[in-house]
């Protein structure tokens, strides 16, 4: 598989002088699901993770429930080829899924709620998380995101749990940062995201939001903003959503009964 970070000669301006260095950069590349041997989506991604990439996008996307859907996940260049039960195939026509979809990193995929889909999520859990928690795994987030540390083209994901567990994955979308992090609980975990908190690097917008509502993560955080609408999604989905964690503060926008 290819390096996630590629290196390259630039001019560098550098307090009023010119200069030769050496820079670089995450590396950006297209990923190919294919499902039952017909492509899915193709995702611009960072190539690293990409089986909990397509595992991850499956399961935020509504296609898969379980691991028990899937049969077979095999990894060849850029192509990820999943083998599942006729039941995911028909949740993609169910979807109105008709052709490949391409997805580049600038703004992701717009996961939207289909009309097959209810409109009545709700996330039941009663998982306490203290602002010391909080502010500790945001650290890992700045602290352990070796790509983004090393080219600052990157955005990262963590998920942890109330038993210990910890994931943390890195991408050139933000999207795909969140998928990867799914996939690899899923599949080094559970389906059970009742006791999980979620934390990102980018905005919290309403496709954050439906992704992370149609697994059941309780509490999402990140560094950066939310937008009215992941806001409005948050509420009505019984998701804590918290925003602008940075330093020693945040802010809480929906459900602050999961906070001690």
């Amino acid at each position: 598989m290819e390096d996630p970070i590629r290196k390259y000669g630039i001019l560098k301006l550098w307090r009023g002088s010119l200069q030769y260095v050496e820079d670089e950069v995450a590396v950006e590349f297209p990923v190919t699901i294919h499902v039952n041997g017909k492509p899915l989506v193709v995702l611009y991604a960072t190539p690293r993770e990409l089986r909990e990439l397509a595992v991850g996008h499956l399961v935020t996307e509504g296609l898969v429930k379980n691991l028990e859907e899937i049969v077979e996940i095999r990894v060849e260049g850029s192509n990820v080829y999943v083998t599942a039960l006729n039941v995911v195939e028909e949740r993609s026509i169910l979807w109105g899924i008709k052709a490949t979809k391409i997805v580049k990193t600038a703004c992701g995929q717009p996961s939207e709620i289909s009309s097959s889909e209810t409109y009545d999520w709700k996330v039941y859990s009663n998982v306490k998380w203290s602002s010391t928690e909080i502010f500790k795994v945001v650290r890992k987030l700045n602290s352990n995101a070796t790509i983004y540390r090393k080219t600052g083209g990157v955005h990262a994901a963590i998920i942890v749990d109330c038993k210990g567990a910890e994931f943390l994955c890195e991408d050139v979308g933000r999207h795909n940062a969140v998928d990867k992090v799914v996939g690899a609980y899923v599949l080094k975990r559970s389906v059970d995201f009742s006791s999980t908190f979620l934390t990102c690097s980018g905005r919290l917008s309403s496709e954050m939001v439906l992704k992370a509502a149609r697994v059941g993560i309780p509490v999402i955080a990140s560094i950066s903003a939310p937008t009215s609408l992941g806001i409005s999604l948050a509420d009505r989905f019984g998701i804590t959503l918290i925003g602008f964690v940075r330093g020693a503060k945040f802010n809480v926008y929906t459900h602050p009964e999961r906070l001690t």
